[in-house]
């Protein structure tokens, strides 16, 4: 039986949670809760406890009894997942400074090493602070994963980005959660991962590159090892920190396409799954000059003359006709349709198509997928947290796997 940690803080939204309550009792999880001062202006500690679950405030704390005084260490230790929903402002902005002023808060500085989601609910100006907008990403850069709340009418009238997430919704967030963590298929599997942006030299000094932040990458290589599969990073141009000290990790750079293909060709003969995730250049210089281009002050405009890179995925596909192989496709326009054609032309077991269109995707920590198959299945993700999203292709890939 797995056992959840609800935190219910002040917001109109604490009606969802209620309906997420019952639901995940019914579903056979064991449920605590704590309900903060705020939380109890919309709902009360007797409502919840009529669901069948121990309920949680700060103003029932004795602690004069050592077990209460130590309550926020023991819901932390029990606690195989923490979810606080909703989480209105003023709790994520606690939550990034790391105060510790109620049990709430104490219960997560002392679960450091559990599994925490946060699900906002505010007024869609409110949502958009860049204060709280730095909030988020703090308490993204630390792991915590961010349940992207929903656009629509507000309790206040108002139409915008900041309703909380249907009950339902975050009910399937827990269980992909679990689910992800028994992946019997991936488990002992090699992976060979690419990620990030080639870069291609023009120059001693300059480079044609792309966007591509390596973000996505990072959260299939979390999502893989957490999977219990031995990880293989083939990684160019990243803006982000790789994982250290990870024994089912291993970390190679390959910066330009022609590199990275030759890693991958190499460590892909042994692998069970490639999964490319890179943003590859589509095109090099034809010659890389050994010397500085000057400006020509005479002359506006340069010309340069580019050749065609070779295409990783497919190529390796053709090498290893075996290989489980997952690519994917980045489209300001017709996704669906285009993601078919590079399915099919590429001769891919599974594409992931996400928009780009409108500053999407890159570098961003949050995004929207589809998944194709060549079954003919095709699946749609809601936007997320690239963590959460990676956690849903690892799940697809492990029943994919299974049925292959």
């Amino acid at each position: 039986m797995k056992k959840i940690l609800i935190g219910i803080s002040g917001s109109i939204a604490a009606y969802k949670t209620v309906l997420l309550i019952r639901e995940l009792s019914q579903r056979g999880y064991a449920v605590r809760v704590i309900l903060t001062s705020g939380g109890q202006r919309f709902v009360t500690k007797e409502l919840i406890a009529g669901l069948g679950v121990e309920v949680y405030t700060d103003d029932t704390i004795n602690l004069s009894k050592i077990e209460e005084a130590m309550l926020h260490i023991n819901l932390a230790k029990w606690a195989d997942l923490i979810m606080i929903a909703p989480a209105s402002a003023n709790t994520i902005a606690k939550l990034a400074t790391g105060l510790a002023d109620s049990l709430l808060y104490e219960s997560v500085l002392a679960a450091s090493n559990k599994p925490i989601y946060l699900a906002p609910a505010m007024n869609y100006q409110m949502y958009k602070n860049p204060a709280t907008q730095a909030n988020l990403q703090i308490l993204d850069a630390r792991g915590i994963n961010i349940c992207k709340p929903n656009e629509g009418i507000q309790a206040c009238g108002d139409v915008g980005l900041g309703r909380m997430q249907e009950a339902d919704q975050l009910q399937q967030i827990i269980e992909n959660h679990f689910q992800h963590k028994e992946l019997a298929n991936l488990k002992d599997k090699t992976i060979v991962i690419t990620l990030g942006a080639t870069i291609e030299e023009i120059d001693p000094v300059r480079y044609i590159s792309n966007h591509s932040s390596g973000k996505m990458g990072l959260a299939l290589i979390n999502a893989a090892l957490d999977a219990g599969a031995r990880v293989i990073a083939i990684y160019g141009k990243v803006d982000i920190a790789l994982p250290e000290n990870s024994p089912s990790l291993t970390k190679i750079p390959a910066l330009s396409a022609t590199e990275m293909l030759n890693v991958t060709l190499e460590q892909t003969k042994t692998a069970d799954i490639l999964i490319a995730c890179a943003a590859v250049c589509d095109y090099r210089m034809k010659e890389i000059s050994k010397e500085k281009i000057k400006k020509d002050l005479a002359n506006n405009s340069i010309t340069l003359e580019l050749i065609p890179n070779p295409d990783i995925v497919s190529e390796t596909k053709k090498a290893i006709p075996s290989l489980l192989c997952i690519g994917f496709a980045a489209e300001t326009e017709n996704l669906i349709d285009h993601a078919k054609v590079k399915l099919e032309k590429k001769n891919l077991d599974i594409i992931v198509a996400n928009p780009v269109d409108n500053g999407k995707a890159f570098g961003k920590d949050n995004n929207e997928i589809h998944i194709l198959d060549k079954k003919g299945n095709i699946s749609h993700y809601a936007e997320a947290s690239k963590n959460i999203l990676a956690a849903n292709i690892m799940i697809y890939l492990d029943k994919y796997y299974e049925a292959i």
